[in-house]
């Protein structure tokens, strides 16, 4: 592959550098050391709608002072902040305790500037299907594939799910900087990147805004051998293990015809990953049939020895898409809260604003119609969201009785 050369010139754009300060400070807007980008209060007093918005004046200097920074030669990614923060996982419903690496604004803005710079050569013999930081293909995209593959092809029977062990924290720090010297030529870019590498215990901290760029391109290789050297041959014919192969960061779903062929195929994947990169499965995988519907007792139940495959937030079958046991849980016990409550916080109406748009995505109309609309006001839902939006901490829109409290289960 021709490795992609002359970036650094992009880099230290200063025009660019002005959108990557915005766009690597949006949900930073309130912290203390990015308030001082922000518009005076006297002008957002006269023009509300500046609320939280960066003065591209103030951009414009920071940005010149990154550029000398950086062409000066006088940068040196500092040691991030270290915390142990208690993590919601949206795609389960639950979540988990993680160690957290913090870097200060000047190397965070940084790692925008270059990253964005360097997106062709991340972006260059990437994966069609995989997903999860990469833009254009998150959830929606893979609702969209797995209910492709499983309503559309016939020959779809089973499925498996994988996932890589401690996979962040076990990227070999030396095949990190390997794998980016085969994409990338531009030695004052390379030199940045190994900057950000060298800066913490491992190669790709949780926190950096390089660490899921760095993975993806990590099982780059992977992602290949899976579609182009998992296969047998028949009269001539190379028949792969898995007919589907989608990848969401670190786990993985294969769909395939048989599950002799699904269980070569793990075993060969184990095999690659510890010979290559160090990395193991976890051992809970397991091979299922994929689940369908049929009526008995006049209600629809998946049919005995099938299961759902459960992926990305989403649970899949052959007829229907619906969304996780957790997410639809806690959905119903948010809706319960603000009930309860009497009034609309903002953290609770963005919360709910954004389980609402998990839900448009699959077949849980019942969540919508039948959970949410009986109890909340989604016009003033929406309302508190806009109100906030313009400076106000919260806002006490509507007052619901008590008797009004949905049922969680």
């Amino acid at each position: 592959m021709k490795r992609l050369g002359n970036i650094y010139k992009d880099v230290v754009d200063v025009d660019l550098v002005i959108s990557d300060i915005i766009d690597g400070t949006k949900f930073k807007r309130g912290k203390r050391k990015v308030r001082w980008l922000l518009h005076d209060q006297s002008i957002v007093k006269e023009h509300p709608e500046l609320y939280h918005q960066i003065d591209r004046a103030k951009a414009r200097k920071y940005a010149q002072y990154l550029v000398n920074l950086l062409e000066s030669g006088a940068w040196r990614h500092k040691k991030p902040r270290h915390l142990r923060r208690y993590c919601q996982n949206r795609t389960h419903g639950g979540g988990k305790w993680r160690n957290l690496s913090v870097p200060c604004l000047d190397d965070h803005i940084i790692a925008h500037m270059v990253v964005r710079a360097s997106e062709r050569a991340f972006m260059r013999g990437m994966h069609p299907h995989c997903c999860g930081s990469v833009p254009g293909r998150g959830i929606k995209h893979v609702v969209k594939t797995v209910s492709r593959w499983l309503k559309g092809d016939k020959e779809c029977r089973y499925f498996v799910k994988l996932d890589i062990r401690h996979f962040f924290e076990n990227i070999d720090r030396r095949l990190m900087k390997a794998t980016l010297r085969k994409v990338i030529k531009d030695k004052q870019v390379l030199d940045i990147f190994d900057q950000i590498i060298d800066s913490d215990d491992t190669a790709c901290p949780i926190g950096y805004y390089t660490s899921p760029w760095f993975a993806n391109l990590f099982l780059q290789d992977f992602d290949h051998f899976i579609e182009q050297g998992l296969y047998k041959e028949r009269r001539g014919k190379r028949i792969k293990y898995a007919r589907h192969y989608l990848r969401y960061v670190d786990d993985m779903l294969l769909v395939g015809t048989c599950k002799g062929d699904l269980l070569k195929a793990i075993k060969a994947i184990k095999r690659y990953l510890m010979d290559n990169y160090g990395l193991e499965i976890k051992d809970n995988w397991e091979i299922k049939a994929i689940g369908k519907h049929e009526i008995v007792d006049g209600k629809w139940r998946l049919k005995p020895g099938t299961y759902w495959c459960d992926i990305g937030g989403y649970k899949f079958c052959k007829d229907s898409v619906i969304l996780r046991d957790g997410i639809y849980l806690s959905t119903t016990r948010l809706v319960r809260r603000m009930a309860k409550k009497g009034y609309y916080a903002l953290h609770d109406c963005e919360s709910l604003n954004s389980r609402i748009g998990w839900s448009m995505h699959c077949d849980n109309h019942n969540l919508l119609n039948d959970k949410i609309k009986p109890y909340v006001d989604l016009d003033r839902v929406r309302k508190v969201v806009s109100i906030c939006g313009q400076g106000r901490k919260t806002a006490k829109l509507l007052s619901l009785p008590r008797s009004n409290i949905p049922e969680t289960t």
